[in-house]
């Protein structure tokens, strides 16, 4: 069976009427954006999950997990991150009233390790 992208995209659209879901699926998408976005500065590093697990003291279990979005990441555990690959992290929050839930993580690096 051939799924249109249009058609999940309009499904999508339907389910996020409702408030529940539409907040349990904010909340999701948030965690792949930062889950995305820390693998991409340990790949920039040129890292492997197991040598960051080595450097923060947890298991390469754990980043894969963080890595696929699947633990609510702490401000203590986004610190270890930031502190083992070298980087800060920038957390804001804007005065502006927006229809959706979002969130920028950026990184003080530039490719190949480098503070801007």
């Amino acid at each position: 069976m051939k799924v249109r992208l249009e058609n999940v995209q309009k499904h999508l659209n339907e389910e996020l009427r409702d408030p529940k879901f539409k907040k349990a699926y904010e909340l999701e998408r948030i965690k792949v954006a930062m889950a995305q976005k820390i693998a991409e500065i340990r790949d920039e590093h040129n890292l492997k999950q197991s040598e960051l697990a080595r450097k923060m003291k947890v298991s390469q279990q754990f980043i894969s997990q963080v890595e696929s979005g699947q633990n609510n990441l702490t401000l203590e555990t986004l610190l270890k991150l930031s502190h083992s690959l070298n980087t800060s992290i920038r957390i804001s929050f804007s005065t502006k009233p927006s229809r959706h839930a979002c969130i920028t993580v950026a990184s003080d690096l530039h490719p190949g390790g480098r503070h801007k």
